[in-house]
């Protein structure tokens, strides 16, 4: 059973599909950035009910089995209105394609996994995914300045509901296969491809938008700011990224609710 009894709550976002252009905070490269994250959550989070789905009637845990229906719920959401940002943002000089077919074929490459790794690759991403939404929800002056209330309410739901939700695959992994070396494993995998590949998914963006991007001092000092942020961001999540390799790690002990509690009040709002 998991360690955090909180509440996981499916909601309708306010976010609502209209002309979005391709810079929607304050720095363009901001923008780009979260626009790569963006692009891997629809194939992505369907992927991570998939594998909890397939183990499913094996969690006997009455509280785990309601969690599951929460998580499941939540994460349909989130696949479907980050599907309609993206098809929203781009056009003919702005895209990510290629990268949408690439990260498909590797989604096809995932599912012939067994199912003990596939799902231990869900519980290492819904790890990154919870501890880059704690940063925004930290800092939200910082990652979120300048959005739009309908941009802020996209990325502040989202965040949200992935700490709200962050111990339910890890809960049915331990129940089902509780096998630490692959948990450690595929995190190291899973390691690689995501920083890599919201690395390159970000430059591609930037090169696209150069223009607005690199070529305007503006912007340059504003990006080179950005780029300061994002890298303290990684260096400050360090600690919580470590602890998952040790053996007593439950995601729960990165406490996080009172930032859920500051969160929820704005949503409500």
């Amino acid at each position: 059973m998991s360690k955090d009894v909180d509440t996981i709550t499916v909601r309708q976002t306010q976010f609502t599909p209209e002309k979005i252009t391709q810079h929607y905070t304050e720095s363009t490269l901001m923008s780009h950035f979260l626009t790569a994250l963006s692009m891997s959550f629809p194939q992505g989070e369907r992927f991570f009910v998939e594998t909890v789905r397939n183990v499913r009637d094996q969690v006997s845990d009455e509280q785990l089995q309601k969690d599951i229906s929460g998580f499941i719920g939540q994460e349909a959401h989130h696949a479907r209105a980050h599907e309609q940002f993206n098809q929203l943002v781009q056009n003919s000089d702005y895209h990510f394609k290629r990268f949408e077919k690439a990260y498909e074929q590797e989604m096809v490459r995932l599912r012939t996994l067994s199912q003990r790794r596939q799902l231990a690759a869900t519980v290492a991403l819904e790890h990154f995914t919870a501890m880059m939404a704690g940063y925004m929800l930290e800092y939200p002056n910082i990652m979120f300045k300048g959005l739009s209330e309908n941009m802020r309410n996209l990325w502040l739901w989202h965040a949200v509901e992935e700490i709200e939700h962050k111990h339910v695959a890890f809960d049915v992994y331990q129940q089902v296969f509780a096998n630490l070396p692959q948990r450690r494993r595929s995190m190291r995998t899973i390691s690689v491809g995501f920083i890599s590949s919201t690395l390159v998914m970000t430059s591609h963006l930037v090169w696209q938008d150069r223009k607005n991007t690199l070529y305007s001092p503006e912007q340059l000092l504003k990006n080179a700011k950005t780029f300061l942020v994002l890298t303290q961001m990684m260096w400050r999540l360090l600690p919580d990224y470590f602890s998952f390799y040790k053996a007593s790690f439950h995601p729960s002990d990165i406490d996080q609710q009172d930032l859920l509690i500051k969160a929820r009040e704005l949503l409500a709002s």
